[in-house]
């Protein structure tokens, strides 16, 4: 997709540090995605997440996905994460940046929440999350926005049409155990299969099946040297049941 005159060029606001977690195996391979350009950062993003949809659905919402990805320019400076599990025809978008104060507005066209500054650097402002829940209803498929203000936005994209149950869906599908672990990685930078074992009381082989079932459901991630840690959907959820 042609993306000339989309991302303008602005020295002040840079792309968010974005992880794209594709199952592999049993874990997750992360991208790690950085830029200086707006341009080069959403081609690269969106490359990584379609290619990866491509697995299992024959036309993967590409539009949509560039959407999702340019849409993040309302939350800079943040960090982002992107989870892609192909075998469910899902992935999701979260972010650690102010939220969306009007929700009931989002999916509405020409509602935003860019500044000044943001405006600046990209086009077609207010139309994002329009045009990508008409894409992704187009093929059948469903997308939700669940947002905090101070607490970043968490996208889910259902391309089978299945309904998202947020944040309350998954305080009631985790253990106390699954729970106790994305509490221990609160107070640590990243923990592995031996740690968690030592500090849960539970075997090595428990541990590591723990991690990986939140590793699938994108609350953790993995890295090269095996090493789990938060995800901004995870880091969203911890807050969401402190809330409760």
């Amino acid at each position: 997709m042609e993306t000339a005159g989309l991302w303008e060029r602005n020295p002040v606001i840079s792309p968010p540090h974005t992880r794209v977690a594709i199952p592999d195996g049993e874990g997750f391979k992360i991208h790690e995605i950085s830029s200086t350009d707006f341009r080069s950062f959403s081609d690269k993003v969106v490359d990584v997440v379609v290619s990866a949809l491509e697995v299992s659905h024959p036309q993967p919402p590409e539009t949509a996905v560039r959407e999702l990805i340019d849409n993040l320019v309302h939350a800079v400076p943040c960090a982002a994460s992107v989870v892609v599990d192909p075998s469910l025809n899902r992935f999701y978008v979260s972010d650690t940046g102010p939220g969306i104060s009007r929700l009931d507005l989002a999916l509405e066209p020409g509602y935003s929440t860019a500044t000044e500054a943001q405006r600046s650097v990209i086009r077609g402002v207010g139309l994002g999350f329009y045009l990508a829940e008409k894409e992704i209803a187009d093929l059948g498929g469903n997308l939700q926005v669940f947002s905090q203000p101070g607490g970043g936005t968490y996208i889910s994209v259902s391309l089978t049409g299945d309904v998202e149950t947020g944040m309350d869906g998954l305080v009631e599908k985790l253990s106390h155990r699954q729970n106790n672990i994305l509490f221990l990685l609160t107070e640590e930078d990243s923990v592995g299969p031996s740690q968690v074992a030592s500090e849960l009381g539970i075997s090595l082989s428990t541990a590591h099946r723990e991690l990986v079932k939140l590793e699938r459901l994108g609350l953790i991630t993995r890295s090269t040297d095996g090493k789990r840690f938060l995800s901004d959907i995870g880091k969203s959820y911890l807050q969401s049941i402190l809330s409760l």
